[in-house]
């Protein structure tokens, strides 16, 4: 069956979908703009497609004998290729749709459903050919219901691996040395080897497990090298609904415990393209190496809903304990930099090995989690690419879920600490449903136990500093450098803190000064950046010999938009893409002469590079501090 060379083309692929999707990503921002609104949108419609071509391929997949599945593998993909190819070109025809809806900033929700709409009419072709690579790869891999736990966690090892190296090549290579459309021929390159190899070992025709059960309505193979040797493997008892909760509620925490870990780790690491590349290299490392020992074990499990919840349980205990650690992680990194003998690259480091010791346990567990499914939900073997194909599409949705309602709901709405909290409840419930209906014995009656140490450490789980959190320690640490760092970084007093969906914005009086932090980083205060954030204004608008209008992109305290009405305008309209922000603009009213009552004010929260793309008007004068 040539597995070993096989698993490597489908870490090809998965090296492919990874590099599309920072491109797409890239791509689409760019013209939708770069809030959490577009972005998550984007990402929806690529998780969507994945699910349905799933769904699709695992009903089509188990009627295919196990050649024409291969052959179908490579044809799809050869169309991957080819719709990223064209995925450009349709970017620039709906531009002009996407500019009208958008109304000057006035669309609201048709312009929202019409991104929507089009995002998924451009990611959902090709996502949807992506999410049938897995089944139908499946109906070449996996044979026997009694091995599907094995083959399709070894697959999904093998894809995922190749997509934790597609996220680092993106972020750290391709885009920066090749651009975008480099980017894309390098992803159109790794289709076509995957797809080429697969041609050649259908080609062979050969299929060396004989004792396959042929699926109904197909052609048995002509040529077979070596006799039956026996009968398959007694089918065991499938319980596909559980499984399917199991992995629906595995995926929308792990999403959502990705973003969470994510937002957690700028405010340790900073906001930088390195930092965020490292913590998603390491998840998708982490749900690769999780899938290959999860296949181990349900090769050995004779209960493997047990493990399953088992797995559950630890990857959500995992995620408390490291929680608990933040402040800790946070001053030991502040302390690492503060040394003055430290170089970037020992940094990157540092930061690697942190990150990988706070998330590298936890996604290990929910990697896990797929192949044990696959164990508790296989049964006959006739039906086991249709299951596959379900669990993968559940899965899928729950991450899309996971993705969408972290950025939109949980995170602004309960912030980063009761988010994990309700994660782990969660997911604790689900793995007591798991054992209370698959569970039976002393393993049955250790897992209850595990369940119920869990939910006491969500209810305990200690709140964070956040004046510490909110320090900018990875930007300020190395001037506060000494025996009283910790002191330094959680002087003063927190006016305001509030995790929104594009960042943690914070203000802080210290020794009179009040100062707005966005993700630790001050990027306003009412001292020595006075001048600044005024001449932004006045400089532009005394060289202009008229000025009407105005445009500023972001709001900060307020200062520069105050300082632009002291001129006789028209109009000033301010973009800011943070809620959080325009809140935080209060603080500063007697600095800014309470800009934003200002009649001639219009406030535009949206992505200011959307906005200047896709308005028709004209400025007389743009300003962007940022």
């Amino acid at each position: 069956m040539r597995r070993g060379p096989f698993l490597a083309l489908f870490a090809v692929s998965g090296a492919a979908a990874l590099i599309y999707e920072v491109v797409w990503t890239r791509l689409l921002t760019l013209q939708m703009g770069h809030g959490i609104a577009a972005a998550s949108t984007v990402l929806a419609a690529f998780m969507g497609g994945l699910a349905l071509g799933s769904a699709i391929a695992g009903r089509v997949g188990g009627r295919l004998d196990p050649v024409r599945a291969l052959r179908l593998y490579a044809a799809l993909e050869l169309a991957i290729a080819a719709l990223a190819l064209l995925l450009p070109i349709g970017l620039i025809a709906l531009r002009p749709l996407l500019a009208s809806a958008y109304a000057e900033g006035s669309g609201g929700s048709t312009f929202a459903l019409l991104r929507l709409t089009s995002s998924i009419v451009l990611l959902a072709v090709p996502a949807t050919a992506m999410g049938a690579t897995f089944p139908i790869a499946s109906r070449w891999i996996v044979r026997h219901a009694s091995r599907a736990a094995q083959d399709a966690g070894g697959l999904y090892a093998a894809n995922t691996l190749g997509a934790a190296a597609g996220a680092v090549l993106a972020g750290f290579l391709l885009v920066p040395a090749l651009g975008l459309r480099g980017s894309t021929w390098i992803g159109v390159a790794l289709n076509v080897v995957a797809a080429a190899g697969a041609f050649a070992i259908a080609r062979s025709g050969v299929i060396e497990d004989q004792s396959v059960v042929e699926p109904e309505g197909s052609t048995p193979q002509r040529k077979r090298k070596v006799e039956p040797k026996g009968s398959p493997p007694p089918e065991r008892e499938a319980r596909p609904w559980l499984a399917a909760l199991a992995l629906g509620v595995s995926g929308f925490a792990s999403l959502t415990l990705q973003v969470v870990w994510t937002r957690l780790l700028v405010l340790i690491l900073g906001p930088t393209t390195f930092a965020f590349s490292l913590v998603v290299a390491i998840f998708i490392l982490g749900l690769a190496g999780g899938a290959a020992i999860g296949a181990w074990l349900a090769a050995r499990s004779k209960q493997p809903a047990v493990g399953l919840a088992t797995c559950l349980l630890l990857s959500v205990g995992l995620a408390m304990a490291a929680a608990s650690g933040i402040d800790w992680a946070l001053l030991l990194l502040a302390q690492f930099i503060a040394r003055p003998e430290i170089q970037f690259g020992d940094v990157i480091v540092r930061e690697a090995l942190l990150v990988g010791g706070l998330l590298l346990p936890m996604t290990l567990s929910f990697g896990a989690a797929f192949p044990l499914a696959v164990a508790v939900a296989s049964g006959r073997d006739a039906t086991v690419t249709e299951d596959l194909g379900r669990l993968y599409a559940v899965n899928t949705i729950g991450a899309i879920l996971g993705a969408l309602l972290s950025g939109f709901v949980l995170v602004p709405r309960l912030g980063l600490h009761a988010t994990i909290r309700l994660m782990t409840v969660a997911v604790a419930l689900a793995a007591a449903a798991i054992v209370f209906t698959a569970g039976r014995g002393r393993p049955r009656a250790v897992v209850w136990t595990v369940g119920v140490v869990i939910l006491g450490g969500a209810a305990w789980l200690p709140p964070w500093n956040q004046l510490l959190l909110s320090s900018g320690a990875y930007k300020y640490a190395p001037a506060m450098r000494g025996p009283g760092l910790e002191t330094a970084l959680t002087a003063g007093e927190l006016l305001s803190y509030r995790e929104g969906a594009t960042g943690t914005v914070a203000v802080r009086r210290l020794a009179g000064t009040v100062s707005l932090a966005i993700d630790g980083k001050v990027d306003a205060s009412n001292a020595g950046d006075m001048v600044t954030q005024r001449l932004l204004a006045h400089v532009p608008l005394l060289l202009h010999p008229n000025p009407h209008s105005v445009a500023i992109l972001g709001l900060g305290s307020g200062v520069t938009l105050g300082s632009a009405l002291t001129h006789p305008l028209t109009e000033a309209v301010v973009l800011e893409i943070s809620p959080e922000v325009v809140d935080a603009s209060r603080f500063f009213e007697v600095e800014n002469h309470r800009a934003l009552a200002d009649p001639r004010t219009r406030l535009v929260v949206g992505d200011g590079r959307t906005h200047l793309l896709m308005s028709r008007q004209q400025y007389d004068v743009i300003v962007s501090e940022p």
